[in-house]
C-alpha cells in the first residue's frame, strides 16, 4: 500500500504543475509553458495508469465496483481527453479547465472515498495538500515581493526620468523597459502560483464542509489580491495603459497580499488547519 499512496501522492503533485504551466501559458501566451504543462498532463495519465496496474495485481480485480474507482476512471478518461486535446487541438484553455476539473475530482476523491483505512489515508491526503498549499503559497509570496520590488523601482525611474534628474545610481539602474519586463515576468510566476494554492485551499475546505471558511478573512483578502492580478493582466493585454499604471496596480495588488498574511492573526483557517 505505500506503493500505491505514493504513487497518488506524485500523481497529484504532478497534476497541480501541469496545471500552474497551463495558468501560466493562459494568462500569458507562451509555447514554453504549454509544452511542458502537456507533458506532465501525459505523466499525469501515467501515474494514474500506474495506480490502476497496482491494484489490480494487489488485488487481483479490475477496480471498477465502488464509488472510489469509478472516479478514478473517470479522472483517468478525464486526463486523457485533456492530452489528446493539448496534442491535437488549439485548446488550451479547454484543456487548463478539464485539469482542474480533474485535479479537484482527484483530491476530493482521496478525501471522501479511500482505499484501505479511511481515516489514516484521509490524514495522510490532508497532510499532503498542507505541504502543496503552503509550498505554493510561499513561492507565489517569493515571486510577488520580486514584483513589487520592480514595481516600486519602475515608479522611482519613472519619477526621476521625468524630472531629467541624471546620477550615478540612475545610470546603474535597469532601464525602464527591462524593469517593466522583470516585474511582469515576477507577476506572470507568482499568479498561477496563487492561483493554484487557492484552489488546494478551497478543496480541502469543500472535502471538510467547512463553508464558513469561504467567508473568512484570509479567504476575502486572497481573492481581492487575486482580482487586481486579474485586472493587471486584463490591462496588460489591452495595451490601452501605460507602464507607470501597471506598475501601481502591481503594488496595490502586493499590498493585499501583505494585507493577507497580516490577517493570519485574526483568521480561523490557519487555526483550523493547525498552522
Amino acid at each position: 500500500m505505500l506503493l500505491l499512496a505514493s504513487l497518488i501522492e506524485l500523481m497529484i503533485y504532478i497534476y497541480a504543475l501541469s496545471l500552474l504551466f497551463y495558468f501560466s501559458d493562459c494568462v500569458s501566451r507562451s509555447v514554453r509553458s504549454r509544452r511542458i504543462g502537456t507533458g506532465l498532463l501525459g505523466v499525469t495519465g501515467l501515474l494514474q495508469f500506474s495506480v490502476i496496474g497496482v491494484r489490480i495485481v494487489l488485488e487481483n480485480r479490475v477496480p471498477m465496483f465502488s464509488v472510489y474507482d469509478f472516479l478514478f476512471l473517470f479522472i483517468f478518461v478525464l486526463t486523457l481527453a485533456g492530452f489528446g486535446l493539448a496534442l491535437t487541438q488549439k485548446a488550451e484553455f479547454v484543456v487548463l479547465l478539464l485539469g482542474i476539473v480533474g485535479f479537484t475530482a482527484s483530491v476530493l476523491n482521496e478525501f471522501w472515498f479511500s482505499v484501505g483505512e479511511h481515516a489514516e489515508h484521509i490524514g495522510y491526503t490532508q497532510q499532503l495538500l498542507l505541504i502543496l498549499h503552503v509550498a505554493l503559497a510561499n513561492l507565489s509570496l517569493v515571486a510577488l515581493t520580486i514584483a513589487a520590488v520592480f514595481g516600486i523601482l519602475y515608479l522611482f525611474l519613472y519619477a526621476m526620468l521625468k524630472k531629467k534628474k541624471w546620477n550615478d545610481t540612475i545610470r546603474r539602474l535597469p532601464s525602464l523597459e527591462q524593469t517593466e519586463r522583470w516585474a511582469h515576468l515576477a507577476v506572470l510566476t507568482g499568479t498561477p502560483l496563487l492561483i493554484v494554492s487557492l484552489l488546494v485551499a478551497f478543496i480541502m475546505i469543500v472535502a471538510q464542509k467547512r463553508w464558513e471558511m469561504l467567508l473568512d478573512i484570509k479567504g476575502i483578502t486572497t481573492f481581492a489580491a487575486l482580482a487586481v492580478y486579474g485586472l493587471y493582466f486584463v490591462l496588460k493585454r489591452t495595451h490601452k495603459y501605460s507602464g507607470f499604471s501597471i506598475a501601481k496596480w502591481t503594488l496595490v495588488g502586493y499590498a493585499l497580499v501583505i494585507v493577507n498574511l497580516l490577517s493570519n492573526a485574526f483568521s480561523e483557517y490557519h487555526k483550523w488547519n493547525g498552522g
